[in-house]
């Protein structure tokens, strides 16, 4: 998979496996070499989560030796930043793509103003 075409998702790279857990958790499983995905295991995924729910949406266990990143880009129709879960093994079985929910606060009482960007 080259630079330019990493973002597209195709039939080699099509998940096996898809869910969404009641925490709101969108999960996609590939059975990819992680040189395939765009992943950066220094970084922290973006939205709500934790390490052990992240875990069991990816259908881990966290004494099975969990590794946990985000996207550094868009990558198979998933956005930058989102969760990606598999174990640190040379058998890893498969990579799960996690989309967490973002957390949104509303003030009360305060007037919002809105201003858009393209």
């Amino acid at each position: 998979m080259t630079e330019a075409d990493s973002s597209e998702c195709r039939a080699p790279c099509l998940p096996f496996a898809c869910a969404t857990t009641a925490e709101g958790l969108r999960v996609s499983c590939y059975r990819l070499a992680l040189d395939a995905i765009p992943v950066d295991f220094f970084a922290d995924p973006d939205g709500q989560w934790t390490f052990e729910a992240l875990a069991k949406a990816a259908g881990f266990h966290m004494d099975e030796g969990v590794a946990i990143g985000a996207l550094r880009r868009s990558f198979g129709g998933h956005p930058d930043g989102a969760a990606v879960v598999t174990l640190n093994s040379e058998q890893r079985p498969y990579v799960a793509i996690v989309e967490c929910p973002i957390a949104f606060t509303c003030v009360a009482g305060e007037q919002a103003s809105w201003a858009g960007a393209a």
